[in-house]
């Protein structure tokens, strides 16, 4: 699992995932709570990880050149 995702990226996503989970806990009900609760936790993750396995897929690296 090779990191793919640049501090920059890891900034917006951490910053999507507490918008989308305040969504899910305060601004939202039924599906679409969890619906924005999936999606923050999905982000928090790749986020900490700094890997996204759809940007893998793809073949998409905002990190860079690595040594």
């Amino acid at each position: 699992m090779t990191p793919n995702i640049g501090s920059t990226e890891r900034l917006v996503r951490y910053v999507l995932a507490v918008v989308f989970l305040l969504i899910a806990f305060f601004g939202s009900s039924g599906g679409w709570a969890w619906f924005f609760g999936i999606l923050g936790v999905a982000l928090l993750v790749t986020a900490t990880l700094s890997f996204c396995p759809l940007w893998s897929v793809l073949k998409i690296n905002t990190r860079g050149k690595t040594t």
